[in-house]
């Protein structure tokens, strides 16, 4: 999981269990950090789920992504899910 600055906000891959790879990019916002995130499925290829959310620092927004992302395909979370 090796983070990337690109284009004013920071990209990284993540594998995440029980989801697969996950591209996320953080960047700042009048609320803190905006972290994006895009789930592909394996089939059909051209399918994918894209997220937004928002949480008061980076290192709570990249806590967040993998949780969200099992969070929204219906799969047990590794954490208990707390609010920010």
């Amino acid at each position: 999981m090796e983070a990337v600055l690109a284009g004013g906000g920071v990209e990284e891959q993540l594998e995440v269990r029980g989801v697969g790879p996950v591209g996320a990019r953080y960047e700042r916002c009048p609320a803190g950090w905006q972290a994006t995130f895009t789930i592909r499925a394996p089939e059909p290829a051209d399918l994918a789920l894209v997220h937004r959310l928002v949480a008061p620092t980076l290192a709570e927004a990249r806590r967040a992504v993998p949780a969200a992302a099992q969070f929204l395909l219906g799969k047990p979370l590794d954490e208990p899910f707390l609010p920010l």
